[in-house]
């Protein structure tokens, strides 16, 4: 049994029949017109039968026709062609010394800082101090590898408010040695001897007056005092410390 033909395949163009003619005589030509017409007929056939295979081998209106070229980038209409400049050498961050933007005196120079104003007479260095307990004296020691470095100053308040020089922190801002390493006045030092005589600690130094204060840091054997620095203003405020450098008129006992 023939299957049936299926409705969806595509249907070529039938040829028409000709018309059967006679048989051209011997040693004649065909006519021009049917010339034409047989060239005419065999384009259109090629014509059809090209695009239903095209239809037929894409697969609807998505297909590709096999066979066509693969289209080609199109250039890019503008291209960056500029060189920038490379980004300059980071350079490694400047570390500030201890005493960096301070205001710098010498010793026996009066050294201004907020309404304090100190003079530094002497800086001695020594293995022990000597302590007044009230009742009793007793003395400190260093200790093995340390020495202490004894600052004595004369205060002035030159501002409008009282303060201590020594107790409660005091002005003192640290004594730096020659490599730059900060160190903080001992715990001690409103019990030093110099100090109590002097009534340096304990009784705020009143706008206009002067008072004798000692100030007492420990540091190791091989260090040497290099700046002493302190604040008028307790180290609150910013820029307000000054620097005393030391040298001149330092001795030891």
């Amino acid at each position: 049994m023939i299957p049936p033909k299926p409705t969806d395949a595509p249907t070529l163009p039938t040829a028409p029949v000709p018309v059967a003619s006679p048989p051209p005589a011997p040693g004649s030509r065909p006519s021009r017109r049917a010339l034409v017409f047989v060239a005419l007929w065999t384009v259109l056939v090629a014509g059809v039968s090209s695009g239903i295979t095209a239809a037929v081998v894409g697969g609807g209106g998505d297909a590709v026709v096999e066979g066509a070229a693969a289209p080609t980038a199109s250039p890019s209409i503008w291209q960056d062609t500029r060189t920038h400049p490379a980004d300059p050498p980071t350079e490694p961050e400047r570390v500030p010394s201890p005493t960096s933007g301070a205001k710098g005196f010498v010793m026996g120079e009066k050294a201004t800082s907020g309404g304090a104003t100190v003079v530094v007479r002497k800086v001695t260095e020594a293995a022990t101090v000597t302590l007044d307990d009230y009742d009793s004296e007793d003395v400190l020691k260093a200790g093995a590898g340390a020495k202490f470095a004894i600052v004595e100053t004369t205060v002035h308040n030159d501002g409008t408010d009282s303060f201590d020089p020594v107790c409660g922190g005091g002005i003192s801002q640290g004594l730096v040695d020659a490599e730059g390493r900060r160190f903080d006045v001992i715990d001690e030092v409103f019990m030093v001897k110099a100090n109590r005589a002097a009534d340096a600690c304990g009784a705020e130094l009143q706008p206009g007056f002067k008072r004798e204060a000692v100030f007492v840091y420990k540091f190791p054997a091989d260090a040497t005092p290099a700046e002493w620095t302190f604040s008028g203003s307790r180290g609150m405020t910013e820029g307000d410390t000054a620097v005393v450098r030391l040298g001149t008129g330092t001795t030891s006992s």
